[in-house]
């Protein structure tokens, strides 16, 4: 290749590179024109949209460009504009130093959001609940935990937080040379999307197993799974079950009535603790 074709290269990709920045000016600009359409009300997660904007681009995606590094391009893109729209703040789960949670919330809400680490779940939710920060990253539950966080988000308390995604948006990424996750909590959103998790707790009026609600859902055609119980030995008739499955949970689903007829047990009750959009798989990403 001759010298003048190679500069004629380097001037091209200055070219794009240009047009790159410039696009990324003006969306600033139109950005600016959303927030002041909507007045004072500040910052509002839309993990639904932002699921369906990556989406659409690795669906139009083609040639060589990895597509991992468009998902994590396109992160730190939104995470940015999102900033521009009120105070974005994270509240990170971190028990010892050096947990893969900070490098979770880092890669997802990008290199300029600011983050304080917590070392109780409670310190999380509560910095969620007050308006310190707008995201908590925690640790996906799991069913052998004696005391779970997530009951702490079974209240009608004001600004209660929700689940609203979870970590990594792409299962290929690996954190620390593992692969880890974590859940992203915010305040109450309806934003939701196609194929998605939804997480729901229910509250019984006496003893029922985690065997038994598991062996009552094997066929549910909602993929239900049961990812943590919870009972306080204060509140002597209340069982609570996080369960998992492709919808919302509620009373009058044959799988709940099904379940409450054979086991003589009664719903005190059910609340929708939030949802995740589905990460992209390795195959969707190759």
């Amino acid at each position: 290749m001759s010298k003048k074709d190679l500069a004629t290269l380097r001037n091209d990709i200055d070219r794009i590179d240009n047009a790159i920045h410039d696009l990324l000016m003006e969306r600033a600009e139109v950005v600016e024109h959303v927030r002041a359409a909507k007045g004072a009300e500040g910052i509002k997660l839309r993990p639904g949209r932002e699921a369906e904007v990556l989406r659409r681009l690795i669906a139009r995606h083609s040639g060589p460009f990895p597509k991992g590094a468009l998902v994590r391009i396109w992160r730190e893109v939104m995470s940015a504009y999102l900033k521009l729209q009120g105070h974005l703040a994270m509240a990170v789960y971190m028990p010892e130093p050096g947990a893969a949670y900070w490098d979770l919330a880092r890669d997802q809400y990008g290199s300029q959001t600011p983050m304080t680490a917590h070392a109780s779940v409670r310190g999380v939710i509560g910095a969620v609940q007050s308006g310190e920060a707008a995201i908590g990253v925690l640790p996906i539950p799991m069913p052998s935990e004696s005391d779970p966080w997530w009951r702490h988000l079974y209240s009608n308390a004001e600004n209660t937080p929700q689940i609203l995604s979870r970590l990594p948006v792409a299962q290929t990424e690996k954190v620390r040379g593992s692969f880890e996750e974590a859940l992203i909590i915010g305040l109450p959103s309806d934003d939701h999307t196609d194929e998605e998790r939804y997480y729901t707790v229910l509250e019984f009026d006496r003893e029922i197993s985690t065997r038994i609600l598991a062996e009552s859902f094997k066929d549910s055609t909602l993929n239900i799974t049961i990812q943590g119980a919870y009972y306080d030995e204060s509140l002597r008739d209340q069982w609570l079950f996080l369960a998992e499955a492709d919808d919302v949970l509620h009373i009058d689903l044959p799988d709940m009535k099904k379940l409450l007829e054979r086991n003589d047990v009664s719903v005190k009750g059910m609340k929708k603790l939030g949802a995740y959009a589905l990460p992209f798989t390795v195959e969707e990403l190759a």
